[in-house]
């Protein structure tokens, strides 16, 4: 079971930019559906460790270790979890919102524990209760941080009995030593994805997950308004290719599902070759819904036996010559790991 919040069904708003393609929810689905149970001794290591590609660090209980399956630690041994979710800083007062009292009874989730947190450079509230699901009976705490320029969740969840032994006051004492790094090395955001970027071409990567999404831009911004910078999202979705005759309605049924555009006019749409598979392009011209700028994007899909990758890209007209050769470089040096 995913970790009770309203902040999702679009209530976070969208990556990496207002009004385009990506909601916050797709990008934490895989590490949200791995919740499930909590907990660990109480003693703690002097430094806060940084799972892979995580700007959020903590020093963890004794016993876990970073996991390979989500961005936070587990601990097998004990049926253990803790999950750390970044999402822009703005997203805050609508966090605050999805942990109200009511959202989560609703969710069956009984808060016991509320409180206010203050950092140095923002704040946050911590909330801990027993919740119960389709029988299960488990014991959440989360925190939720404005700080670091980033908005962090941390989430903690174990199975009633062991909250006899991870106490509230234990879970505070971590909650303590959350951290949040400036910036996360290039290495480590490559590290986590399913597949290799070869060539950046100039771009850099703003986040990216495990479950294959990726965020690239060319500019100092990590997020921004009125396609100020040119933006490029990868993502891996399940299903097997569709037939030939059936690929160009199926591209352009997944290129009207990107929102924050206006007057869309597609000015090339074929199927081509990406590497040795195969794949189908759509390039348009359109306008961008906020601020009325004159954008151009692009839409290439490759398939795959079980899956295919969507890379969306959109760029100011103005920029487009420049920028457009750049995107076929990273696209075209994409492989599997």
């Amino acid at each position: 079971r995913c970790m009770p919040c309203a902040v999702g069904n679009g209530a976070v708003g969208r990556l990496p930019f207002k009004g385009h393609f990506m909601h916050a929810r797709d990008f934490l689905r895989l590490g949200l559906a791995a919740l499930a149970l909590m907990v660990a001794a109480p003693a703690f290591a002097a430094d806060p460790v940084f799972p892979t590609a995580s700007r959020i660090g903590l020093v963890p209980p004794t016993g876990f270790t970073p996991s390979n399956r989500f961005s936070g630690f587990e601990n097998p041994q004990a049926s253990a979890l803790i999950l750390l979710t970044e999402l822009p800083s703005e997203s805050y007062a609508d966090v605050e919102k999805g942990f109200s009292d009511e959202a989560l009874k609703a969710r069956g989730w009984t808060v016991q524990v509320r409180e206010p947190l203050t950092f140095k450079d923002g704040k946050g509230f911590f909330l801990a209760g027993p919740q119960e699901s389709n029988g299960q009976k488990r014991y959440e705490s989360v925190m939720a941080a404005q700080t670091g320029g980033i908005t962090s969740l941390v989430s903690v969840q174990m199975i009633e009995a062991s909250h006899a032994t991870i106490t509230d006051a234990v879970v505070r004492d971590m909650v303590k030593t959350v951290t949040v790094r400036t910036t996360v090395p290039e290495s480590e955001r490559l590290a986590v994805l399913p597949y290799k970027i070869g060539d950046l071409a100039k771009f850099r990567i703003v986040r990216s997950g495990r479950e294959g999404v990726a965020i690239l831009t060319d500019g100092p911004k990590d997020e921004v308004t009125g396609v100020a910078q040119p933006f490029l999202l990868i993502g891996l979705a399940p299903g097997g290719p569709p037939k030939p005759e059936e690929r160009d309605a199926f591209a352009r049924r997944v290129f009207s599902s990107a929102p924050g555009l206006k007057e869309i006019k597609i000015t090339r749409a074929e199927p081509l070759r990406i590497g040795q598979t195969q794949g189908y392009e759509i390039v348009a011209d359109a306008k961008d819904a906020g601020s009325g700028t004159d954008v151009t994007t692009v839409q290439w899909l490759r398939f795959g036996q079980n899956a295919y990758l969507q890379m969306f890209a959109i760029v100011r007209k103005t920029a487009w010559n420049d920028v457009f050769p750049r995107l076929r470089q990273i696209r075209d040096s994409i492989e599997p790991k």
